[in-house]
């Protein structure tokens, strides 16, 4: 079992939680928005049992006005998070997760905190679903990875430049996309600047 699981999978409380959580008028609002290209209804990815399917949800409430019928879904969202849930639907979830949260860091207080614990969790999962890409012949490679990409953005502007750069080092031996070696070498001349100011 992968370490940043806080449960084991378990029965589903038998409560109807759509009904439950939202009011009549919110349950048109979600509805509203939701605007899928292959049709299907908002009510039918909600009472899913896969936190990717709420995430993706989710991602139709990021208007300011709507955010906390989001903070909702990924609240039911993470009940559903356990080691039955296939580990790329985890990888993507964690990473609207984060970046719905991440969103509102200026807004709410509680938003960089969970845009960090979603992305710190989705590169928990980083060599399992790189693995996967790797040998999965649909994909035959691997894209880049929002959680090391936003956490490395994030740690820079706290200054934490040597975290940064150890994300930008674990990110490229995993083989994540992206411009690793730019990141590095830009974070190198910041700290070797610092050193020179000490």
């Amino acid at each position: 079992m992968l370490p940043f699981f806080r449960r084991k999978a378990e029965s589903q409380p038998t409560g109807d939680w759509w009904t439950e959580a939202f009011t009549p008028e919110e349950h048109a609002t979600i509805e509203g928005v939701f605007a899928p290209l292959g049709g299907g209804t908002a009510e039918s990815l909600a009472r899913s049992t896969n936190p990717n399917n709420l995430g993706a949800l989710a991602e139709y409430l990021k208007k300011e006005h709507l955010r906390h019928l989001g903070y909702k879904l990924l609240d039911r969202a993470d009940t559903l998070v356990n080691e039955n849930v296939p580990v790329l639907n985890l990888h993507f979830y964690f990473a609207v997760r984060g970046g719905f949260y991440y969103r509102w860091r200026d807004h709410d207080p509680f938003a960089l905190d969970e845009a960090v614990k979603s992305f710190e969790r989705q590169i928990g999962l980083g060599a399992n679903v790189a693995r996967f890409f790797r040998e999965d012949k649909n994909w035959g490679f691997i894209p880049a990875h929002a959680g090391y990409r936003q956490l490395r953005i994030i740690e820079e502007k706290r200054g934490n430049w040597t975290l940064a750069r150890a994300l930008c080092e674990q990110a490229k031996a995993e083989g994540w996309a992206d411009d690793w070696d730019h990141h590095i070498g830009r974070i190198d001349k910041k700290l070797a600047a610092m050193k020179t100011q000490d």
